[in-house]
């Protein structure tokens, strides 16, 4: 009898759950259903199974990365998301984060900090307290000699204090997608709070590759460093083996060294060959002569396994962009190309790879207004599977349109020409649409709070009948 009776308790208790796990089926399928669509992270689960891509060779150092200048394509990775110390090969990020908030002519005199806070043991190039130098000559000392004392003053010159310029760099990181690192310093001295990874210094090292004046400091072998108020004129030697002569790679064409006890030996290098532009990345190898033949080896294998592709040449020119001139009809006989493609526009894939396996993806920019010159409409992809072969901006050249109304009103100084003075008699239409941007953020912007209001009442009504299920449960419980 009392088997039974817990056996009659046991079927009524789990009817009772089934009823409440199906309302919570239901409310949850609401919620679902009837909320904005969610974000899909790629449009392919994992890279497609295909033995013809190339793994390539194995390195002394415990991490490495190759990717491609133009296009940002990984080509050759091991262990790229570890955490590194990176040494001297911040003073990539250091130069670079210089040359985009400083003046290359800008004269710097050299704190007493900038002289003793840094180790006189370390890697310098020999400036002294009351030294001045231009930031140009400090920044050829920083990637050829490696001089840590030379980027406290620069940082000092840029940022009024070394602390804003640390700021600065994490700053520039953050915005090239570093999401692994953290800098405590301009100079690469051992932190345990100044670290990184390979993949975060590929980014680092590229963003870099788009510097014209760096890409012209990094690949000078010797630079004729002039007299200062202290010093005599003297000649500074890039401390990189393939650039000074110590070892023969003849497509390299800038990098930087690092080294400290945590960090192994590290070395970032620019190559070019054939129209290949690649930045190799060794992290924590054991010694120098490992880092070198690392990195030569790695470079010499994607050299030799890709090739590089104009993304023009990969389909007929009339394909290329077969919806363009569909959007924009209004555009007949431009004296220019109508629609061209930012930059080399090149796609990266292994030897002997089946082209046809690549996607072409072309997404439009229907938001924007039309100005003088080049206008970003849209982009154009290479995809294979989860793989971005190569991605370049779709350009518009625009020479005769007068500009639009909006964009004088945001340009012009308000204490010249009055914009309804500087159009009056202009067609409407040709002026734009002043204002359609904005009401269509509005709306958007309408749509996320309903969407956040939707939620919110879908919670509470979850919770309300929650509790409800509860209390029917408690009472049916006190009858048994």
């Amino acid at each position: 009898m009392i088997y039974q009776t817990y056996g009659k308790y046991g079927k009524n208790r789990t009817g009772i759950v089934r009823r409440v796990l199906s309302l919570l089926i239901i409310f949850v399928l609401f919620l679902v259903f009837s909320g904005p669509e969610p974000l899909k992270a790629f449009e392919d689960d994992a890279d497609p199974i295909d033995e013809s891509w190339p793994v390539g060779p194995d390195t002394a150092g415990d991490g490495a990365i190759v990717i491609d200048a133009d296009t940002g394509s990984i080509l050759y990775e091991k262990n790229i998301y570890e955490k590194f110390y990176p040494a001297s090969t911040t003073k990539i990020l250091t130069t670079l984060v210089a040359l985009e908030n400083g003046r290359l002519d800008d004269i710097l005199t050299v704190s007493y900090a900038a002289d003793n806070y840094v180790s006189k043991t370390s890697s310098r190039m020999g400036l002294v307290e009351g030294e001045q130098v231009t930031v140009e000559q400090a920044l050829y000392g920083i990637m050829l000699e490696s001089g840590n004392e030379a980027t406290y003053a620069v940082g000092e010159h840029v940022s009024t204090s070394i602390a804003g310029f640390i700021k600065l760099m994490n700053r520039k990181a953050r915005e090239l997608g570093c999401d692994r690192s953290n800098f405590a310093n301009s100079h690469g001295l051992h932190d345990d709070y100044h670290y990184t990874c390979c993949y975060d210094m590929s980014l680092i090292a590229r963003a870099a590759y788009y510097n014209e004046e760096f890409m012209k400091i990094t690949g000078t072998a010797f630079y004729n460093m002039p007299a200062t108020n202290k010093h005599e004129a003297k000649i500074l030697t890039n401390h990189h083996w393939f650039l000074n002569g110590t070892q023969k790679y003849e497509y390299a064409i800038g990098g930087k060294t690092g080294a400290t006890n945590q960090a192994g030996y590290a070395l970032v290098t620019y190559a070019r060959k054939d129209g290949m532009n690649l930045i190799s990345v060794v992290m924590h190898a054991p010694t120098w002569s490992q880092v070198y033949e690392d990195t030569r080896k790695i470079l010499d294998f994607c050299f030799d396994h890709y090739s590089s592709y104009r993304m023009d040449g990969l389909v007929e020119e009339k394909e290329t962009f077969p919806s363009c001139f569909d959007n924009f009809q209004e555009f007949e006989n431009p004296e220019k190309s109508l629609i061209s493609i930012e930059g080399s526009g090149t796609v990266i894939v292994p030897e002997g790879f089946d082209m046809t396996k690549i996607v072409k993806k072309i997404s439009y920019n229907n938001d924007f207004e039309l100005e003088n010159g080049e206008n970003i409409i849209g982009k154009v992809a290479y995809t294979y599977g989860s793989r971005t072969l190569g991605e370049t901006d779709i350009l518009l050249n625009n020479s005769y349109t007068p500009i639009t109304a909006k964009v004088f009103n945001e340009r012009w100084p308000s204490y010249m020409i009055p914009v309804d003075i500087a159009f009056s008699g202009v067609d409407e239409e040709a002026m734009g649409k002043p204002g359609e941007k904005e009401a269509k953020e509005l709306q958007q912007k309408r749509i996320r709070e309903n969407a956040i209001a939707v939620g919110l009442c879908s919670g509470i009504s979850v919770f309300i009948v929650g509790g409800i299920i509860a209390i029917i449960y408690k009472r049916k419980r006190r009858r048994w």
